[in-house]
């Protein structure tokens, strides 16, 4: 296992790693509500051929002991290939977090070890952990926690303001500075949208891919997720897809995280 202190890096093959990792966003605002349970249908953009789905598990969602497991489920049958769990305190843009997933043996998070923060991050079942310290005052936004940001920061954005932040990158065991701004609206399922585009700041973000996120306006839900996901082909390289969050599949829900997270995943898809 290697480790040393968290600290920035040239972003130059960001893209090209697909490190980014957003897909546990919240169901709603931040206020308190009951347990709840919403699923994600992950598409191929080009094709629209189902790649997998996501079914997501809240308890206590809103509140400072919120926790979350997220399965991703293969595109036939109700199997689970990979599973994230997250937990959330009073800093709500920075939740630790945990992903597996058991095709490729790889495993990445942010965990508190001995009262240090630290990212993690490993490539495939044969390789060494990998792991770094996140220093104490570095205020770093941490995967579903660019959901909290972006709520934060809500008035800013619908005035079309650009708001950078700095975003954990567990493949590169580093942090580096993100943008966001709303770029357009949208109708989805019929209610307005407002579609915020996120990409690296600084010169290299005119010429690498963007990620979209759209949010319905009037409960600022999250409804549509476009660009480079956290879910890796055989090869090991990043899909881009389209991630649909139907609305007739969200409500509240009891969830049982514990039997959850002891769900067999499976090595393969069918």
């Amino acid at each position: 296992m290697t480790t040393a202190a968290l600290r920035p890096k040239a972003p130059a093959v960001f893209w090209a790693l697909g490190v980014l990792s957003i897909l546990s966003l919240r169901a709603g605002p931040a206020a308190a509500i009951p347990d709840s349970a919403f699923t994600g249908y992950a598409r191929d953009i080009g094709s629209g051929r189902l790649l997998y789905t996501e079914a997501h598990l809240v308890q206590d969602a809103g509140s400072a002991s919120e926790s979350r497991v997220v399965l991703y489920k293969c595109p036939r049958g109700d199997s689970a290939f990979a599973r994230k769990r997250l937990t959330y305190t009073a800093m709500r843009e920075d939740p630790q977090f945990a992903f597996e997933d058991a095709r490729l043996g790889y495993i990445e998070g942010l965990r508190t070890v001995g009262g240090v923060r630290e990212v993690y991050q490993r490539p495939d079942a044969a390789a060494p952990l990998r792991k770094r310290v996140v220093p104490q005052g570095v205020a770093v936004v941490s995967d579903a926690g660019f959901d909290e940001f972006v709520k934060k920061h809500w008035d800013e954005l619908e005035q079309g303001k650009t708001v950078r932040f700095p975003f954990l990158v567990p493949s590169r065991l580093d942090y580096m500075t993100f943008k966001v701004k709303k770029h357009h609206e949208t109708p989805i399922e019929g209610a307005p949208a407002s579609v915020i585009r996120l990409n690296l700041s600084g010169l290299l973000g005119f010429f690498l891919p963007y990620i979209e996120v759209s949010y319905r306006k009037s409960d600022r839900v999250l409804m549509r997720y476009k660009g480079l996901v956290n879910i890796r082909d055989e090869a090991g390289d990043n899909l881009t897809a389209q991630i649909d969050f139907p609305a007739r599949e969200r409500g509240a829900a009891t969830s049982d995280l514990a039997a959850v997270m002891n769900v067999p995943l499976l090595r393969r898809c069918p």
